[in-house]
């Protein structure tokens, strides 16, 4: 069973984030290519971008709220496991518009709470 701790702006979402859906990713997203004299190619990675996906477990008004404001509060500070690089991170991060919408629609309609699919987070 996956360990781990998942934080967003001060809030800590652990309980609330379904085990079985916690997805993490990384992808480089710039890397230098360097030749050397003797004309050997050499590439450094200079830095990763992260993603880290999940589903929420039902949630009451309370705890729905909370998650609301957190995850709406842009950019968010997210502490959470990697899974890729079996590490723990900080990380700024954005929630995708689709998701943004339906927190914004729970949180204007009295917080009536219905399971989301999946949240995406991504590193600025």
């Amino acid at each position: 069973m996956l360990d781990y701790t998942l934080t967003i702006n001060g809030v800590n979402f652990t309980s609330m984030v379904e085990r079985d859906s916690y997805q993490t990713d990384t992808v480089p997203i710039y890397t230098e290519r360097i030749t050397t004299m003797d004309g050997v190619d050499h590439v450094a990675l200079l830095r990763n971008k992260s993603t880290l996906t999940f589903e929420f477990n039902p949630q009451t008004t309370a705890q729905t709220k909370t998650a609301c404001d957190a995850l709406l509060s842009q950019p968010c500070t997210v502490y959470f496991f990697n899974i890729q690089s079996n590490a723990y991170e900080t990380a700024e991060m954005t929630i995708d518009g689709q998701s943004a919408q339906y927190l914004s629609r729970c949180l204007s309609r009295g917080l009536h709470w219905n399971q989301m699919q999946s949240i995406t987070l991504t590193e600025l």
